[in-house]
């Protein structure tokens, strides 16, 4: 028939297939492969963990040294799916897991978990070869261009032109966060095709830039403990405490990363239009302005000569005091008991409430995750299956499941794997 792609028929059974070779994926077929010996994970890049391989190995976090039911609260409205997943396979039980590949995971000051920097990027090839011992056959170099489903079931999937029989279907593929790194939409398609609704794509986890031309003059400044006030239109919204740093472009670290996609939102961008959305910083958020202007009297009663910039150097970074000195005119040499009764009352207004206006998110290729995906009100919590597909399980961002920056998300990619290739070995196992 013209038009009509030949396909190849193998004569081989392998009871479970997966597609997407992330951290999902690998653990779904390992975690199958315990209860079957045939199991056949495909993988569009030439080697699996790709986008792993891609975060900087300072900023990979595994996990969350948190409750289970903690860690699925981060995930707001979606706290009640994914916390099976996370009772059954939660910080704990991954450490276990990843020290079995002689990965040992530890806090680092925080609630975060990672792994020591000189083997992060060892990770995915500890997970494929984790698989392949279990009995996984892992194909490299191999995109899955169709899934076939007949009915209510998948009977198996095609790549290069070959179709391979399946008994179950995992879809793990990722989301379509950070495309340079082998990201597509492969895994919405298949979910559409299968009857599942897909939730629009927004960015997320992703750098803001701002109005304000700061540039090199703040880049690489980190506040380890600062409160921001997000405000739309002059109008508060929301605040929050915790990590920023500012970058060549605006603003960045775990405040905004964890918030980008909530104010992405209220931005309303489309190109050259937008909300005015503004950021306010308070740089000491434990101590009020009136705290702060009796402990500034102190101090010069102490030492008439102290300066500005002695004052504040344990509470303000350098280069935003060099900020200081440019947009307020007040120098860092300067003793505070110079400063004029204005100066003292801007200083103040400054310290407790600098402000940036949002401009736009930074491009679609830096993002490190996505709000949307496979509905989650379509798949089963208990199993991951879905609940329009008998035998089509998912696992990982490829669902419209999104944590806080930190270890929340990879954790649950790794909860989800565990329990999705888990629910599809019983589910042969039945049949």
């Amino acid at each position: 028939m013209a038009g009509v792609k030949k396909v190849k028929k193998l004569d081989i059974k392998h009871p479970i297939i997966v597609v997407g070779g992330g951290p999902s994926g690998m653990t779904a077929a390992q975690t199958a492969a315990h209860y079957f010996k045939n199991v056949l994970l495909f993988d569009k890049n030439p080697e699996p963990g790709k986008k792993l391989l891609s975060i900087p190995p300072q900023i990979i976090y595994i996990s969350e040294e948190l409750p289970y039911d903690k860690v699925a609260r981060a995930f707001g409205s979606k706290a009640d799916f994914i916390k099976p997943a996370l009772k059954i396979f939660g910080w704990k039980e991954l450490s276990a897991h990843l020290a079995a590949m002689n990965i040992k995971i530890s806090p680092n000051g925080t609630s975060h978990l990672s792994v020591p920097l000189e083997i992060a990027g060892e990770v995915p090839f500890h997970l494929k070869d984790a698989a392949e011992s279990a009995g996984v056959t892992v194909k490299k170099s191999s995109k899955v261009s169709e899934i076939i489903f007949s009915g209510n079931r998948a009977t198996g999937v095609i790549v290069n032109s070959v179709e391979y029989p399946a008994a179950c279907v995992i879809i793990a593929c990722g989301s379509a966060a950070s495309p340079s790194s082998g990201a597509t939409q492969d895994g919405y398609e298949f979910a559409r095709k299968a009857g599942h609704t897909v939730v629009p794509i927004k960015p997320a986890l992703v750098g803001l830039e701002t109005i304000e031309k700061y540039g090199k003059m703040l880049a690489d400044t980190d506040f380890h403990d600062c409160r921001i006030d997000v405000f739309k239109s002059e109008k508060f919204q929301f605040s929050d405490r915790g990590n920023l740093t500012f970058t060549s472009y605006g603003l960045a670290g775990e405040l905004v990363l964890t918030h980008s996609a909530r104010i992405i939102d209220l931005l309303n961008w489309s190109g050259a239009a937008r909300d005015k959305v503004e950021i306010h910083i308070d740089m000491i958020p434990d101590v009020d302005k009136k705290e702060i202007a009796a402990w500034l009297a102190q101090k010069i009663e102490a030492s008439p000569k102290i300066t500005v910039g002695t004052v504040f150097e344990n509470h303000i970074p350098l280069k935003l005091r060099g900020v200081m000195s440019k947009i307020m005119r007040i120098h860092s040499d300067k003793p505070v008991a110079n400063l004029s009764v204005l100066e003292r009352k801007s200083l103040l207004l400054w310290v407790k409430d600098f402000h940036v206006t949002i401009k736009r998110p930074r491009p679609f290729n830096e993002t490190m995750g996505v709000l949307g995906g496979v509905s989650t009100t379509e798949i089963e919590p208990e199993t991951m299956r879905s609940r329009k597909m008998n035998n089509v399980y998912f696992a990982g961002e490829v669902m419209d499941l999104l944590g806080p920056w930190g270890g929340y998300n990879l954790q649950m990619a790794f909860s989800t794997g565990y329990l999705a290739g888990l629910s599809a070995a019983k589910s042969i196992s039945k049949e």
